[in-house]
């Protein structure tokens, strides 16, 4: 009896906690049994998993995240995109568990939410998207949470992080509004504690954002006392010392880095410090010794390998303060030298020697200097465009005076005897064939030591897949770090440092040096072939005498050649001296060494102008009439004699070339409409009565085209090679050769409209019918050749990708054929334009992606729905993609 009653209990418990349960589950109503069962369950079940999720990825982004220690550090490093992308999965997590939180835990009443941890995963929810760069949805998410919630002390949070959501976007108008009225409307004491901590460093970052340092400043001596955190703490000491060094308060910033070099910093942060801590040396107080010897110390330390740039740099501060500029140079020359991984640093120290060397003049050294600066410079540098247009300046300068250099040292080779010939000859080849000898056996002992390096390192590598095995033991390349080293080595051997970049074979793109004899034998200007070739594969054979002899100007038309490059190089460079660079001394030395040399040159008129301008801008009265009757007497007949007897025939001849320019508006306008026969009126009427240099060779082209096009052939072929002749520098004689070079095609008079080599010059592509609106939804397309690219492979991989860094989006992929041998695969759809231009820098850089598909095979854009109908019926992807590049890439 005892037994079964206790077996009936049992049930009879069991059946209660059985329904106690079911009912809990329920949040249909508001009891206290649910109440606690949902916030439990909410708590310890989905938020706590995606909030565990969501602090996993933003410590990985914080172990990514690379800090730029010349600027001045962003309170909150965010990380670029790439990074972002990285954690994407870790946040979608967080989003998919806070989302199941809302489901199936919510329990509001009487507008009010009785399961705090459903208002904490809306927070969790936007703080993802934060994380993901996808500022506008996290905004969405803390915006809601401040209304729905605005009676709970939540609402000042999710404000603070609305503020810093519209910091991100550059919003500041906004963001300090928000931050405003989170200080107006309750005393500070009264915020929650999380607000108060917090809020200072937002208001920091946001002015560092803005440039307004000593506002930040302010905020961060606030915020340091309020956090516990070492790490921040000493991230808010580096600012604050940064921030002061930039107001030249040098006590104070030593001050501050001391402090970072003596609390939690990591060691790039504590090595920046010790770096800063010498740059606030100041030559009145400062124990130089002392600080010079402990700089030289950490160049010793093997530790510091990578950061020797950042060494020197500051040594070269030290110099320049003490005034010594030529030790400050050569330092900053050691800074550019032995920079191995810090691009930034690299184009820093660049860029000050270029303005160095440009300040003194040294236009050459100067370029060389920009130019490596603008190899590493990022975009969103100050000033960078102004950077940019003087490198490009100097380059052409560096450029015509390459050209004057070799032609007189080829001039002055050939002019000595035969014997003292074959003497210098014979020297460079000397010096070719040690140079070759040295760098044979510098490779030969990079090659032992590395062999050796292998040796005492250890046969054994780990294998994934296999565990131990031997470097001999085959197994895949990337799995082996010894290969890996190896090839890293010989690759930096061969190559040096390069970017990742088109063209990276080309270490300069840009840069002109003054080559050696042996580096210039295919500057010959009668041949331009470059030289003796070997073994038929284009190598220029430099241990030959023909090698050199065949570029020297030894007869009298190649010594004419070279003169008339001269003149032209001389010519050129006057003329960026005195309008680009406004060296006006430079511009009189180059422009009077023309005339000199060459009296008979065509640019003498042009020369004799700009030295009576250059004259006349100095001041110089009577150097300034002394060009002024040369050119009166020499040139009576030309526009700058009548320019100068008659200050109004200037306004006459502007009026003059307007007409023209005018004229030759209405002949192309007449070509382009297939009025070829008034066309050719158009510019016989211009080549007959005016002068204009630059239009005359326009208007032989179109009235070659325009014949080829009524009359025949011969005609046009005529007509071009007269153009060619008497027009011989003009950006048209590239058509008119090419034209020539295509007489198997059909006539002139039988081509089609369509037919590109009777086009009067290049245009750019139609692209009228696409019209950008950045508020249309969005889809990223992927045209491929069908023929060299696996399309359901491509569309598995694209797929793969969007599972693991764009799961809770819902993204969709498809694909159409575009014509008979190009598929479009698509990628849909993106409501705002900021997440679909994520998507495609982020998808753009996956080689998993993009492995097996060759550049050439496909082509990738950004386009809307709008547009989407008129590109398929179009099917031009050149004219769509020059839309895009600039609508969507400058944005």
């Amino acid at each position: 009896m005892t037994t079964k009653f206790i077996t009936h209990r049992r049930f009879f418990l069991s059946g209660l906690v059985l329904m106690l349960v079911i009912t809990a589950c329920s949040t249909r109503k508001n009891t206290f049994t649910r109440r606690a069962f949902h916030n439990v369950t909410a708590h310890y079940n989905a938020y706590w998993n995606g909030n565990e999720s969501l602090k996993e990825g933003i410590a990985e982004l914080r172990k990514n995240a690379r800090d730029n220690y010349t600027t001045v550090l962003p309170v909150y490093n965010l990380g670029t995109q790439s990074n972002a992308q990285t954690i994407n999965p870790n946040m979608d997590r967080a989003i998919e568990k806070a989302s199941k939180v809302i489901q199936k835990h919510s329990m509001y009443f009487d507008k009010k939410e009785h399961v705090k941890w459903v208002i904490q995963s809306y927070m969790l929810i936007g703080k993802a998207n934060f994380y993901k760069q996808d500022y506008n949805a996290a905004r969405r998410a803390f915006e809601y949470v401040s209304k729905q919630y605005s009676e709970e002390p939540v609402k000042y949070e999710a404000e603070m992080w609305t503020g810093r959501c519209f910091k991100q976007l550059k919003q500041y108008d906004k963001a300090i509004a928000i931050y405003d009225k989170i200080t107006s409307e309750k005393p500070e004491l009264q915020l929650p504690w999380i607000v108060r901590k917090e809020l200072p460093l937002a208001y920091a970052d946001m002015f560092i954002a803005q440039g307004k340092y000593s506002q930040a400043r302010q905020f961060i001596e606030k915020a340091i006392p309020l956090n516990r955190n070492a790490k921040l703490r000493t991230r808010l000491n580096f600012i604050l010392a940064q921030i002061y060094q930039l107001e030249k308060k040098d006590v104070r910033a030593s001050e501050f880095f001391t402090k970072v070099v003596k609390g939690s910093a990591s060691f790039e942060m504590a090595f920046n410090a010790r770096i800063n801590l010498a740059r606030v040396y100041s030559s009145n107080s400062g124990d130089k010794r002392m600080i010079v010897k402990e700089l030289e110390k950490m160049l010793k330390d093997i530790k510091n390998k990578d950061f020797q740039d950042q060494i020197y740099y500051a040594l070269a501060d030290i110099a320049f303060k003490d005034r010594n500029d030529t030790l400050g140079v050569k330092y900053l020359r050691k800074s550019v030298a032995s920079s191995v991984n810090n691009d930034y640093q690299k184009s820093v120290s660049s860029l000050r020697l270029a303005d160095i060397y440009f300040k003194r003049p040294d236009y050459g050294q100067a370029q060389a200097y920009y130019d490596s600066t603008i190899m590493f410079l990022p975009k969103d540098f100050p000033e960078y465009d102004k950077i940019y247009a003087k490198t490009d300046i100097l380059t052409r300068l560096v450029s015509f005076l390459q050209t004057v250099h070799v032609q007189d040292s080829l001039q002055q080779l050939a002019g000595m005897s035969e014997t003292d010939r074959n003497k210098v000859i014979d020297k460079a080849i000397a010096k070719f064939i040690k140079k070759e000898e040295e760098e044979k056996r510098r490779a030969e002992e990079e090659r032992l030591a590395e062999m050796a390096g292998v040796g005492i390192q250890g046969r054994q590598i780990v294998d994934q897949d296999k565990g131990m095995a031997s470097i001999g033991g085959g197994g895949w390349y990337f799995y082996n770090p010894s290969a890996i080293s190896m090839g890293y080595s010989e690759f930096l051997r061969k190559w040096g440092r390069r970017r990742l970049e088109d063209n990276w074979r080309l270490s300069n793109k840009r840069q002109v040096t003054m080559d050696d004899l042996t580096e210039v034998s295919g500057d010959n200007p009668a041949d331009s072939t470059g030289g003796d070739k070997k073994d038929g594969k284009g190598s220029v054979d430099y241990k030959s005498r023909d090698t050199y002899l065949k570029n020297l100007p030894l007869t009298p038309e190649k010594v004419s050649a070279s003169n008339v490059l001269i003149a032209d190089g001389l010519f050129n460079a006057g003329m960026i001296y005195l309008e680009e660079l406004l060296d006006k001394p430079k511009a009189i030395e180059t422009f009077t060494e023309l005339i000199t040399r060459f009296p008979d040159d065509s640019a003498v008129l042009q020369s004799s102008y700009h030295l009576y301008r250059a004259y006349r801008d100095q001041g110089d009265s009577v150097k300034m009439e002394t060009y002024k009757e040369k050119i009166i007497r020499g040139f009576p007949d030309s526009d700058y004699a009548r320019i100068l007897k008659d200050p109004n025939y200037k306004i006459q001849l502007e009026e003059q070339r307007n007409r023209v320019k005018t004229l030759y508006e209405e002949a192309y306008l007449a070509f382009e409409r297939k009025q070829f026969r008034t066309t050719i009126i158009y510019c016989n009427d211009a080549l007959t009565n005016y002068k204009d240099e630059n239009l005359l060779p326009r208007f032989a082209y179109l009235k070659a085209v325009a014949r080829g096009k009524t009359e025949n052939a011969d005609s046009m072929k005529v007509d071009l090679t007269r153009l060619i002749n008497q027009y011989p520098k003009s950006d048209v004689v590239p058509l008119a050769r090419k034209l020539l070079g295509q007489e198997a095609q059909p006539l002139a008079s039988q081509a089609t409209p369509g037919n590109d080599t009777t086009k009067a010059a290049p245009k750019p592509a139609d692209i009228s019918m696409y019209k950008f609106n950045p508020a249309s939804t969005h889809f990223y397309a992927l045209v491929v050749d069908g023929t060299a690219v696996n399309v359901y492979g491509t569309k598995v991989r694209i797929t793969d990708f969007n599972t693991k860094n764009y799961s809770v989006e819902g993204l969709q992929v498809n694909s159409v054929l575009l014509d008979n041998n190009r598929q479009m695969i698509t990628i849909s759809s993106f409501n705002e334009l900021e997440k679909a231009l994520r998507y495609f820098n982020g998808l753009k850089s996956d080689t998993y992606v993009f492995s097996g598909m060759r550049e050439g095979t496909y082509e990738q854009f950004l386009i809307s729905s709008e547009n989407y109908p008129i590109f398929f019926k179009e099917k031009n992807t050149r004219a769509y993609l020059e839309f895009f590049e600039k609508n969507y890439i400058k944005k």
